[in-house]
């Protein structure tokens, strides 16, 4: 990792968009040359951020999930700035919309086509191992050529072997916080997502992720 100073951050963020902030300061922001930094604020004196830097975790399930077939930012710059106690990671993002975003202009009937398809992209993501908690149709994007992409990817776990039937349930209740999402895909769409899971998973994945559908309490 690269570290800067507290000036080198300022100069870098100076003309920058800012995407997305807290209480704390910016979080995300487009630099003037377009790439995106996204910084991480360690907010306590005993963090797991000490050992495993977020910074870090994205930029290795970047370069991951692409060796496995998947599209995801490419990394340019990996940073520290302790003066500040933040870590960041420098990429290029990804052209498209979001999911959510393109659903939204959809009718009823492409949409189904597309949870379908978003159904059969899950399983796949499951069989090869990945574990993202941080899932939800705001963090996949459909590209200009069709294919999809995932974004912030710091809160993922990628192993061996294909996920265990409690991490898929797991995996799909994280998604069904949204109100939005949880409409499309437990209720109007339902029966496409698990025909496009059921494509890429087979039988007793698919129907038992039906019954953990069924088991979800919704509002």
């Amino acid at each position: 990792m690269r570290t800067l100073r507290d000036k080198d951050l300022d100069s870098l963020l100076e003309g920058s968009e800012v995407i997305e902030q807290d209480g704390y300061g910016v979080k995300v922001a487009r630099l003037k040359d377009g790439d995106f930094l996204k910084l991480y604020r360690r907010k306590r004196l005993l963090s797991s951020a000490l050992w495993a830097l977020p910074a870090k975790l994205f930029a290795r399930n970047a370069q991951r999930l692409q060796t496995l077939g998947f599209v995801a930012p490419a990394i340019t710059d990996l940073l520290v700035i302790p003066a500040r106690q933040l870590n960041a990671v420098r990429y290029r993002p990804l052209p498209g919309k979001t999911l959510r975003q393109h659903w939204k202009t959809l009718a009823a009937v492409e949409r189904q086509q597309e949870v379908q398809r978003f159904g059969s992209f899950l399983g796949e993501l499951h069989e090869k191992g990945i574990y993202f908690r941080s899932l939800h149709l705001g963090n996949v994007l459909i590209l200009p050529d069709d294919r999809l992409g995932l974004i912030d990817l710091s809160d993922m776990q990628i192993g061996k072997q294909a996920l265990s039937h409690w991490k898929r349930a797991r995996n799909l209740q994280h998604m069904l916080r949204y109100a939005e999402d949880r409409s499309w895909l437990a209720e109007q769409h339902r029966a496409a997502l698990l025909a496009g899971y059921r494509q890429r998973c087979g039988d007793i994945f698919a129907d038992r992720l039906e019954r953990a559908l069924q088991a979800i309490k919704i509002p």
